[in-house]
């Protein structure tokens, strides 16, 4: 049997004419179409015909790997007599294209078969990425080795003492973690849920998609352009406290699939790669920053007396999400990672850096008033067995159980450990944030080596870590954050630090304007963002106004403000009104800021100034 595979975005058939094995069709039947599919054309051969059952079975498992490959569950199958002159007959052919779109069906795959024995005129559009068109033959024996190798991709549950339970067994832990493992280990599919009230709050600061791009690809307004710059310098700033020396790189975004290297791991990824084709070449858009820091870091001389250090760089990254399930700031095609690499010089010291990253990643997210749940894939059962007190040790400093995933044996992974640090959203979606992953392999691959002691040629262990996530998946936790506020009761509200505007000043009248302008200017020279609402109209709206922005301070100035240096000032974080003077308030800013980066306001002070976003 052999079987074309494309990776499409769409393919549409229509029936023209019988051949003498058409199989009768009802009305309606003449057409059909698929979108984000998988498309097998399939011939089946004479030697296919005495083991027909044991063929289509090792064949449903190539589709399946295949589709698995490339993120999709839509799968046409397609009869096609072209590529093989020796064919099984017709009865044999349809019997083999029968049992498959049934055993497909069965394991949860939707799929189109169109009509048997017709000659059909189709219009197909390939995705174009490396992954997109494969060619296979498949024999009988490929079953069990396939069948096997499935079986081996398994879940379960490890406890803080060592304990080993099945998911299905297993009902502690926390809300969140039962989320997680429920769709990740037992594969149960999320009700449809109404529409993320974080979306209303993309609006409000200012991000959406961009109409005008492909699919999945953001725009920031200015206060989503400030949010996104200074969580991006948080994520530097984070990287640069470890106490770990990091060397800050810039590079592009594009690399040549023809070298090795390069294909090699794009291999090794597997799916969602965003291709550009020129005439001579193609190319791979990075997926994080690692082929550019690989490629740079080769060519560097360094021994195990520089070891360990950390390159980092906020880096552009695209991965071709189906354009079903993109979510905007969650799963988008253009991506901002802020990633670290820290180049180790065995396993025993990435072991010991691992569990420092663990520690800050948790933080970050405990800032926040978030809580992690953990899934540590391993990349085999020796993996496992060989890393197990390593993971032990985690979910002791956080004493709570995690999730074990073992990937598929057999194949040759970069990487032996990779922790996804999950949170439950405010519709009760598991949502990746940040990683963390132990990586063996791409050292070797890319020839980046260090001297030892002995003078001896050694490739450094190297962790990769997402330490607060893509910078748009930040974002979004921090949206959500605010939107459980809300859901428990309280004023939603944005970190001080992020607000893109932090305290607004609303004079009474044109008389007060000037007082108000001077004060604004005190704290502007306090590092402080700071508006002025000159734009007339009643009191209480302009203060309305200011609370549906979310400012976190907002301070009318009236007579008795010109006279005397006490304020009235709105909390928003408090919910209430509190007196103090410029100086108090100037303080508890610096209190909060503390340790964050700051940035000047990226539209005017005066409100009268801004066009309407």
């Amino acid at each position: 049997m052999k079987v074309l595979f494309i990776h499409s975005d769409f393919m549409r058939y229509e029936v023209k004419d019988k051949t003498r094995f058409a199989e009768e069709i009802s009305p309606g039947e003449e057409k059909g179409e698929v979108k984000e599919a998988l498309v097998a054309f399939l011939t089946v051969e004479k030697g296919d015909e005495g083991q027909i059952e044991e063929t289509s079975a090792a064949a449903v498992e190539e589709i399946i790997a295949t589709a698995e490959k490339v993120s999709v569950r839509t799968v046409m199958i397609y009869p096609y007599a072209h590529l093989s002159s020796s064919l099984a007959g017709a009865s044999m052919a349809k019997k083999a294209l029968e049992l498959m779109t049934a055993s497909l069906r069965d394991r949860g795959y939707d799929v189109t078969a169109p009509p048997f024995g017709w000659y059909k005129a189709f219009v197909l559009s390939c995705k174009g990425h490396p992954l997109a068109e494969s060619f296979r033959e498949i024999e009988a024996g490929e079953k069990a080795e396939k069948v096997e190798e499935t079986a081996e991709e398994d879940f379960l549950v490890l406890t803080p003492e060592g304990k080993e339970f099945e998911p299905e067994a297993y009902t502690e832990g926390s809300e969140a973690f039962q989320v997680l493992m429920r769709k990740e280990a037992l594969k149960e599919e999320h009700k449809a849920a109404e529409k993320p009230a974080y979306l209303r709050l993309c609006k409000k600061f200012g991000m959406e998609w961009e109409p005008m791009s492909d699919v999945g690809h953001m725009r920031y307004n200015p206060k989503g352009a400030i949010i996104f710059d200074l969580c991006a310098d948080y994520a530097t700033a984070v990287v640069n406290s470890l106490g770990l020396p990091v060397m800050q790189v810039k590079g592009t975004n594009m690399f040549d699939l023809s070298e090795p290297a390069v294909s090699e791991h794009a291999e090794l990824f597997g799916d969602r790669l965003y291709t550009i084709e020129t005439k001579r070449r193609s190319f791979v858009m990075r997926y994080a920053a690692c082929h550019q820091q690989f490629a740079m870091i080769k060519d560097w001389n360094f021994s195990y007396k520089q070891l360990p250090f950390g390159a980092f760089e906020v880096a552009d990254s695209y991965r071709l999400e189906q354009s079903g399930e993109t979510m905007l700031a969650f799963r988008v095609r253009r991506m901002n990672m802020p990633d670290l690499h820290v180049f180790c010089r065995d396993e025993e010291e990435a072991r010991e850096w691992l569990l420092n990253l663990h520690d800050r990643i948790m933080k970050e997210a405990k800032d926040l008033g978030r809580d992690y749940e953990v899934l540590i894939n391993v990349s085999s059962r020796e993996a496992y067995e060989k890393e197990k007190e390593l993971i032990l040790e985690i979910l002791k400093r956080e004493e709570k159980e995690g999730l074990i995933h073992f990937y598929l044996s057999g194949k040759n992974y970069y990487w032996t450990v990779n922790i996804e640090y999950v949170i439950m959203d405010a519709i009760k979606r598991e949502r990746e944030i940040g990683t963390v992953q132990i990586d063996v392999g791409n050292a070797e691959r890319f020839g980046m080596s260090f001297a030892d002691k002995d003078g001896k040629k050694r490739f450094p262990i190297i962790l990769h870590s997402a330490m607060l996530g893509t910078i748009e998946r930040y974002i979004y936790m921090v949206l959500d954050t605010a939107v459980k506020m809300e859901e428990e009761g309280r004023v939603g509200h944005l970190p001080l630090w992020l607000n893109p505007e932090q305290v607004r000043f609303v004079p009474v009248s044109d008389d007060h304007l000037q007082r108000a302008s001077d004060l604004a200017e005190e704290l502007r020279k306090g590092s402080v963002r700071v508006g002025v609402d000159d734009t007339g109209g009643s009191v209480s709206k302009r203060v309305r106004d200011a609370k549906t922005d979310w400012i976190s301070y907002v301070i009318v100035i009236g007579e008795k403000e010109m006279r005397g240096d006490r304020l009235v000032v709105y909390d928003r974080e408090r919910d209430e009104n509190r007196e103090m003077t410029l100086g108090r308030l100037l303080s508890e800013i610096e209190e909060k800021m503390e340790g964050r980066p700051f940035r000047q306001m990226y539209v005017p002070s005066e409100i009268s100034k801004r066009p309407q976003f």
